[in-house]
């Protein structure tokens, strides 16, 4: 699932998000070539104060983070002092802005840059990206389709489209097209791999997974073996190939030079007062729509228990009961945005919602049960439970909504030990309400979050992971 991975401090709307999908690769005039950091690198020019000012601005915005971005504004100023009619020190000076938090100068930048440069479409997709932080998300969206309308070729365009359009047909549309444009690239100039990355994903989100696996084996000498075999499990598992999904992650943990890994584990980003900020603010929302939520999964567990969220969690899960539009909520609401993958009608949906990463499942009524899962694909993971009605109850000075039954959902979820802490206990892995799910869909989240394990020095808590999956490895991981 896809995560934002940054946002621009003091905005919460969905623009700073838009960044990280929109804001890279800029193109557009003879004067500029792609560069995916972020800045228009400029060809050298004669004059020092100019040159040094660019160069300068566009190393700090290679920083990524916003202090440097607001001294780069001040390079590109001199920069734009020097040569006042340079559409690249303009642009990259609208760009530093917008990085640095003032989106509204960002815009208006962008609109003196259109007077001379109408048909500049960088500066359309980086105005849209500026109004839709400013909350304007109609301009957002006219900026972007103008966008595309004069570079039908623009990947980013056309995702920035699908992240914010109103329509369902016009987003799943530009999600296709978003796909579409990277593979031509792809096929066209050959991939890096940062791009062939960007192409999967694009793929994957079109549901376009054999060109998805086509693409690999065509461009698999461009990876490593890691990440060609991590994107290659990804895809496979996304398309129901379980078993071919779980061999392929085999070999990409196995491949992981662990010498180089953490020795110790990283303290973890999750904050649970946060989270649950965030999960009653999202619950309102829905709420609002009709759509009642409840507290679920292991953030029920940490609150019923302990009074708060799981310190070792790394995500917060809400639940809801089939019969709203929760798709239509999120692609509707200016703080939400639905992940390109994502349908009407799903199972699941993940969001990151004031920068804290929240589980929706989507309950429906089976037989004599209530079940939940990931996908509807035969064999994903899902959970069955007994039926249950919702109550209120106040925890930790809020009121919750959680199963009326409680005890009995914990115990169907996490075993009768339940109240004992288990921090490698994993509910997709080894839940005793798992129903129906394949062996080896199980055995590749054991892989897939033993990896992320390792990868943030917690092996202890990789190997028990390990040892939860009911198909073994064929090869043992080194000690």
């Amino acid at each position: 699932r896809q995560r934002p991975l940054h946002a621009v401090p003091g905005h919460s709307r969905k623009g700073p998000v838009l960044i990280r999908r929109a804001l890279t690769s800029l193109h557009g005039t003879s004067e500029t070539f792609p560069n995916e950091h972020g800045p228009v690198v400029t060809e050298a020019d004669p004059a020092d104060d100019w040159r040094e000012a660019m160069r300068s601005g566009q190393a700090l915005l290679q920083a990524g983070q916003a202090e440097e971005a607001e001294e780069a504004v001040a390079s590109f100023e001199r920069a734009t002092l020097a040569r006042p009619d340079d559409v690249a020190a303009r642009l990259n000076l609208a760009i530093a802005a917008y990085r640095a938090g003032e989106p509204e100068r960002a815009a208006e930048l962008c609109d003196t840059i259109l007077i001379t440069a109408p048909e500049l479409p960088d500066a359309h997709q980086l105005k849209g990206l500026a109004l839709h932080a400013l909350g304007d998300h109609a301009g957002a969206l006219a900026a972007f389709r103008k966008a595309v309308a004069i570079s039908p070729n623009s990947a980013k365009s056309w995702a920035s489209i699908a992240d914010i359009a109103d329509d369902e047909d016009e987003r799943i549309e530009a999600v296709e097209h978003a796909a579409s444009v990277m593979l031509a690239a792809c096929h066209e100039s050959g991939a890096t791999p940062s791009v062939l990355h960007r192409c999967i994903s694009a793929l994957i989100s079109a549901q376009r997974f054999d060109d998805a696996t086509s693409m690999l084996d065509s461009h698999r000498t461009r990876l490593d073996a890691v990440t060609y075999h991590d994107l290659l499990a990804r895809t496979l598992y996304r398309k129901g190939a379980f078993e071919a999904a779980f061999r392929a992650k085999e070999f990409a943990l196995l491949g992981m030079d662990l010498r180089s890994l953490p020795n110790t584990p990283k303290p973890s980003d999750f904050a649970p007062d946060a989270a649950m900020s965030a999960v009653a603010e999202l619950s309102d929302i829905l709420g609002s729509a009709g759509i009642e939520c409840f507290l679920a999964a292991g953030t029920l567990l940490g609150m019923y228990r302990e009074g708060r969220p799981l310190a070792h969690d790394r995500d917060a899960d809400i639940g809801v009961m089939r019969g709203g539009d929760v798709a239509g909520v999120i692609r509707s609401h200016p703080s939400l945005m639905l992940a390109h993958d994502a349908r009407p009608g799903d199972r699941y949906f993940a969001l990151s919602f004031r920068n804290v990463a929240i589980d929706i499942f989507v309950h429906d009524a089976r037989n004599d049960h209530l079940v939940c899962g990931v996908s509807s694909t035969p064999g994903d993971i899902q959970w069955r439970f007994s039926p249950f009605r919702l109550k209120r109850i106040e925890i930790a000075g809020r009121i919750w909504r959680i199963p009326d039954n409680a005890e009995r959902y914990l115990a169907e979820s996490y075993g009768p030990g339940w109240r004992t802490p288990d921090k490698g206990f994993a509910s997709a892995i080894s839940s005793p309400a798992l129903f129906g799910v394949s062996d080896h869909a199980r055995g590749y989240y054991a892989l897939t979050r033993a990896k992320k394990s390792l990868l943030i020095g917690d092996a202890v808590k990789a190997r028990a992971l390990l040892r939860q999956s009911p198909v073994r490895m064929r090869f043992a991981m080194p000690p």
